[in-house]
């Protein structure tokens, strides 16, 4: 829970402000705010520093351990049991000029490598995350993580390899990060932050991996995505309808589990590695007609 949420509660805001024209949006627990990067230039979401001075409030209560697809009081220690209720909107992400240019200046130079190894344009350009985010993941990206529960979402680095090998001389894969993740062979590495792989996405054709602030960033950024649910969380609750996302319906399903359980590692299982190098071909003939 992190990046991906507050980009949520981006699109809680944008509908308040339409309902609230003249009132101040702010996101928080009614007391404090909580900032986020993701909120950044955002025209929906007020910055106020002395809110108690501030009359005209309406808040979003989105944040850490407040989430809208969460039953809290079903939920325990062990397990996040879902509200099937729920059902995500895309959010919004306003970069400025200078992330803009960023983006676009390291796609053209990506493109001029690949071409002068290839000798041939690229089909699609890809950003691709191949890890789960984990507390050792997050502290490295810049992002929020309590626990290891993620590592249920986890479909295994290997079978991302597998899949840059087998179309690396046909799509441009660009994987962003900071130091002390796993890099994949045969992909351009960029170094950078959230806001910064953001940039890039901005530009790529789509993003592939698991469920994450990357899928609810291609969604607020108007790009396709295929995402890597597996069984933990169901995409008719965190999903959205313009992307590919691969979920496996077993009878726990979607379980939650915030401990190491056998039914995700199943459910990842199951999803096999020349499904999704299908599905990416079967994009690149979409996106080259």
């Amino acid at each position: 829970m992190g990046y991906g949420d507050d980009i949520m509660a981006t699109a809680e805001a944008k509908e308040a402000k339409k309902l609230f024209p003249d009132a101040n949006i702010l996101i928080g627990d009614g007391r404090f705010n909580y900032p986020s990067i993701m909120y950044l230039n955002n025209p929906y979401i007020s910055e106020i520093k002395n809110i108690s001075e501030s009359k005209n409030n309406i808040w979003i209560l989105n944040y850490v351990n407040n989430r809208p697809y969460v039953n809290y009081v079903k939920s325990d220690n062990n397990k996040n049991v879902w509200d099937l209720e729920f059902s995500v909107k895309p959010g919004e992400i306003y970069l400025n000029q200078t992330e803009l240019d960023h983006g676009l200046k390291i796609i053209n130079q990506t493109i001029k490598l690949w071409k002068e190894h290839f000798l041939k344009s690229p089909k699609m350009i890809v950003l691709i995350e191949p890890n789960v985010k984990t507390e050792v993941y997050a502290k490295a990206v810049g992002g929020r993580a309590v626990g290891d529960v993620h590592l249920n979402r986890d479909w295994g680095f290997e079978k991302w390899q597998k899949i840059v090998d087998t179309l690396k001389d046909r799509i441009v894969f660009i994987q962003p990060h900071l130091q002390g993740v796993k890099k994949l062979l045969n992909a351009i590495h960029i170094d950078c932050n959230f806001r910064g792989a953001l940039s890039i996405l901005k530009y790529c054709d789509l993003f592939v991996g698991t469920h994450s602030g990357y899928s609810h960033a291609a969604a607020a950024l108007k790009k396709d995505a295929i995402n890597i649910f597996g069984g933990w969380i169901s995409p008719s609750i965190v999903g959205y309808k313009t992307h590919t996302n691969i979920y496996v319906d077993l009878p726990e399903s979607p379980c939650g589990s915030k401990v190491i359980c056998n039914h995700c590692k199943k459910c990842m299982q199951e999803i096999e590695t020349d499904n999704i190098i299908s599905i990416l071909e079967k994009k690149i003939i979409e996106y080259n007609k």
